[in-house]
């Protein structure tokens, strides 16, 4: 555990009193409550999550998510999970040229089932969203790696791979288009894209404990990479993905 306000470790962040109720631990570094979060309703934690602050990201990767000494735990993995189908869904229904609000009539969907093409054509995306996050994991280790490697002895280059997965929940954003009608779907997909790209960079200087440029020099290597693959399959393969994978009825 750690003391989110100034990153040094701790032994615990509440502790009893000669028997009584439980209180908070201060850090002995900079004197602050080691982590406040700890009575937070979640809620609370995910708004200041929104809102980029540090302290919430080093409660969560640190003190709240389950501890691995390395790999990645299922819920990281039930968590990458859910990134991916959200992402998938949102670059096929992305395509559709025609906006969301001919989507929404229920009568348009009554008796309808997607076709095998269309599953196909959703699976292919997942798979190419399931590529591009491991790539953008990999590639901020290895740059990671490069810059650390020599200062330090120990790093736990697992935390990065959970603190850019947790800084991806941006994604859950493009469950709103099953809620609200968007005409221009591309331009939630750009803003949710530069939302989970400034989520990465909080999370990964969280991580580093560093300055801001090697930080920026992880999510960027990254980025690039993940951008790179996209646009092979996109140019080298001429493939695009196919106009809407759920279509109401004529």
């Amino acid at each position: 555990m750690i003391c989110v306000e100034c990153g040094q470790p701790v032994n615990n962040v509440h502790h009893r009193v000669h028997g009584a109720e439980e209180t908070l631990t201060r850090c002995e570094y900079c004197k602050k409550v080691a982590d406040k979060y700890v009575e937070y309703e979640l809620v609370i934690i995910f708004l200041d999550l929104v809102l980029h602050k540090p302290q919430a990201y080093r409660h969560v990767i640190f003190n709240r998510m389950e501890y691995s000494d390395a790999w990645l735990s299922f819920r990281d993995v039930q968590l990458a999970f859910f990134i991916i189908v959200l992402e998938a869904y949102h670059q096929t229904q992305s395509q559709h040229q025609g906006g969301w609000a001919d989507l929404s009539p229920a009568k348009s969907w009554k008796g309808y089932t997607p076709t095998l093409e269309w599953w196909k054509e959703f699976g292919l995306l997942m798979v190419l969203s399931s590529i591009q996050l491991l790539l953008l994991c990999l590639a901020s280790i290895v740059t990671a790696r490069a810059l650390f490697a020599r200062k330090f002895p120990i790093v736990k280059y697992n935390y990065l791979a959970k603190s850019i997965i947790l800084s991806h929940f941006g994604r859950c954003f493009f469950a709103l288009v099953m809620v609200w009608d968007y005409d221009n779907p591309r331009l939630l997909s750009v803003v949710v894209d530069l939302f989970v790209l400034t989520s990465n960079m909080v999370a990964v200087h969280v991580w580093t404990g560093a300055g801001v440029l090697p930080s920026a020099l992880i999510v960027t290597v990254g980025w690039t990479c993940r951008l790179a693959l996209y646009g092979a399959v996109a140019v080298g393969f001429d493939w695009d993905p196919a106009p809407n994978l759920l279509r109401p009825l004529a």
